[in-house]
């Protein structure tokens, strides 16, 4: 998988995202504050986001002029359609184990 910077600036939003993100944003530029931008955003070869909508808002909150982004050039439209949706509700889909969650949490506190 390729992955480069690309300027904020050149990188285009989905108009019909239908994913309601802005109450991630802090928490993702929190995220890329302390680790850095660690994944990807995707772009078709048109420059329009796929998927990575919450990172590119969070980028521009923070004032970044680059990202890394990977573009999709393989993917056809409606793979990319397909994509922006699986993408995004897969994570719906899984939970916490919550008998092991309190022990990463404890351990990062001490």
């Amino acid at each position: 998988m390729k992955i480069a910077l690309r300027k904020l600036a050149d990188i285009k939003p989905y108009e019909n995202n239908p994913r309601l993100n802005e109450d991630a944003v802090e928490a993702v530029a929190a995220s890329i504050r302390q680790f850095g931008c660690r994944q990807p955003i995707v772009l078709d070869v048109h420059g329009v986001i796929v998927v990575g909508h919450t990172r590119y808002k969070a980028a521009q909150k923070l004032g970044l002029e680059k990202v890394p982004v990977h573009v999709a050039k393989d993917l056809t439209p409606e793979q990319i359609k397909a994509y922006r949706i699986a993408d995004n509700k897969t994570a719906d889909l899984s939970d916490w184990n919550y008998e092991l969650l309190p022990i990463e949490l404890t351990e990062l506190r001490e």
